[in-house]
């Protein structure tokens, strides 16, 4: 039972570090021939809007909202020191559900926070399962996003969902275009504003994307008739970092400001007031941060505090369906990062028991499955996740990794398919970069490897990993010199990582420099000293250099630990016989 409950540890911890199991339009409306009532306001097109399209005017209907906040990190490297972010969300989400606030409903209301505020559970809340069934065209929607995020060299700015890997930011955290093509893509709503808290989230532009209260409330809806259009609300400009909550804090209290019957463009310029004020002046805020808000809102200013003109309708099943089966599925990426596999294989059947459609278990299974060498079973699952998010390149990379696992010509001309479909999904995600790059390897087509790999290097400048895999390409290419340069890079940047130096001492061999070649295996056996394949390159690299009693030391510690069926077995016995 101890060596299954082992197995399944390294199961789940192949599944956590391989995989990583698998935010609002602010509004401010004036007429068409008014001129903007709030000074310092950005007014950009937005691609959906029809300028001269007269708006109806109608009073809002419902009212719906996502909250996401997140303060802890899978990746230890991103946890900061306060819990701010998540402070921000919390405060933001009492605010809406406050009768004398938001008056939102409860029932049309979602936070997401740390461990539930993955990349993927944001996404499909914003996207097809949740607020893009919800939301109608008379609704206003609003989503709040408070967590780090950190500018990137393609221009955009890149939001961090709890599993987002810093060593793969363009396939694992947000960027604000992907986040605003979801919401334009899926939400029908006509309001739709979106509040950014976060450093740098003045990037957004609106061209890329685009029981009830009532009955308590003695305010008639139809007297705060709004206009139509879209907002984006951002903590700080394009070039600014955002401290703590400050922003969000001042937000939140302009808008309950006169029973929550404020305009948000008015309860904006308090904010941000505010906000300049209190981090112009140095001590714990180390420099100055000015909001932002972008609109292309026509009609009259919106009053988030003004209930809907409708009653919060109730979820339907299908909705509860995806809430029910998500519940479930967090749970059961519980279970495997405590390494109870088999645990969280009932828990995923059950996910999938109450929504077949489920898309992240259908991939999370699926990788349990490839991981216990039951291929068949995987490719199914994969495919099922698919069909329901044709779009996520992971889901496809994966899917072409168990195709070459399958083996045959049929199943090796499927994964490279799978892989082009990732890499034209996303182009920058490491992961699919890396597995395309394999591939091209796999087929000795060297150069498209390199072509691959030097794209991956312009995106990822300081991953060891990249410039050890671009080494090798280079290496197999015949390409000794450069492929030496990348190999000592990648030592450089992560003196730790194994395959670096191996990858370095091979080189040295390729050149015929056997001394540096020992050094560079000698240093693997030290950082791993089970690992057969560095006790069988050290070994030959000390007979090469002529030390012959050592190499036939290192070539039979190599026998000791490697596998029997090794096809390098043989070699080394060859070898020993011959000293």
């Amino acid at each position: 039972m101890k060596k299954k409950t082992n197995k399944n540890r390294e199961i789940g911890v192949a599944l956590a570090s391989m995989f990583a199991l698998s935010q609002i339009f602010y509004s401010s409306a004036f007429a068409a021939d008014q001129q903007p009532p709030v000074s310092g306001i950005q007014w950009t097109k937005v691609e959906d809007l029809d300028p001269n399209k007269k708006s109806d005017l109608k009073p809002v209907g419902q009212k719906f909202a996502v909250v996401i906040g997140v303060s802890q990190f899978a990746e230890s490297r991103l946890n900061p020191d306060n819990p701010e972010m998540e402070k921000a969300a919390k405060e933001f989400n009492s605010y809406l559900l406050d009768p004398n606030g938001g008056r939102f409903s409860p029932k049309h209301v979602r936070m997401l926070n740390n461990s539930k505020a993955t990349r993927e559970n944001i996404l499909n809340t914003l996207g097809s399962s949740w607020l893009g069934q919800l939301a109608k065209p008379e609704d206003l929607v609003l989503v709040f996003v408070s967590t780090s995020s950190f500018p990137t060299t393609d221009g955009d700015a890149y939001l961090c969902s709890y599993d987002c890997a810093l060593d793969n930011i363009y396939g694992t955290c947000v960027s604000i275009k992907d986040l605003m093509g979801v919401l334009r893509k899926n939400v029908k709503a006509q309001r739709i504003v979106l509040v950014l808290q976060s450093g740098y989230s003045g990037a957004a532009e609106l061209s890329a994307g685009s029981k009830s209260l009532t009955k308590t409330f003695n305010v008639d809806p139809s007297k705060f008739v709004s206009g139509t259009g879209f907002v984006i609300v951002t903590s700080s400009q394009p070039d600014q970092m955002s401290w703590g909550n400050v922003f969000s804090t001042n937000l939140v209290s302009a808008l309950r400001q006169n029973n929550g019957l404020v305009s948000l463009d008015e309860a904006f310029e308090i904010a941000k007031k505010n906000t300049v004020q209190a981090t112009s002046h140095g001590g714990q805020y180390m420099s100055k941060q000015t909001p932002l808000m972008k609109s292309d809102f026509k009609g009259k200013s919106l009053y988030l505090g003004v209930p809907g003109s409708k009653e919060a309708d109730d979820v339907p099943d299908d909705v509860s369906n995806f809430l029910a089966a998500e519940a479930i599925y967090f749970k059961a990426n519980t279970l495997v990062n405590e390494g109870k596999v088999d645990e969280a294989i009932l828990a995923y059947q059950k996910t999938l028991e109450t929504d077949p459609n489920y898309a992240p278990a259908l991939s999370d299974y699926a990788t349990i499955l490839a991981l216990k060498g039951k291929l068949k079973e995987s490719e199914e699952l994969y495919r099922k996740a698919i069909a329901q998010k044709p779009q996520e390149a992971l889901y496809h990379t994966n899917l072409a990794r168990v195709l070459a696992k399958l083996g045959g010509d049929e199943n090796k001309q499927a994964s490279r398919a799978e892989l082009r479909r990732a890499y034209d999904l996303n182009s920058k995600d490491l992961t699919v970069l890396q597995a395309l790059s394999k591939s091209y390897l796999q087929d000795q087509e060297f150069d498209k490897a390199i072509d691959i790999l030097a794209e991956a290097l312009v995106l990822y400048p300081k991953s060891a990993s990249v410039h050890d895999q671009l080494s090798f390409a280079l290496a197999c290419a015949g390409r000794l010199q450069e492929a030496l340069t990348y190999a000592q890079k990648s030592v450089e940047l992560d003196p730790k990582l194994l395959s670096a130096q191996m990858n370095l001492g091979s080189t040295y061999m390729l050149q015929g420099n056997h001394s540096k070649a020992k050094e560079a295996y000698r240093q693997a056996v030290v950082m791993a000293p089970k690992n057969a394949d560095a006790h069988y390159c050290l070994g030959q690299s000390l007979v090469k250099s002529g030390e012959k009693e050592a190499g036939k030391k290192e070539l039979q510690n190599y026998l000791e630990l490697a596998n029997p069926a090794d096809p390098k077995r043989k070699r080394a016995e060859e070898m020993i016989s011959s000293l």
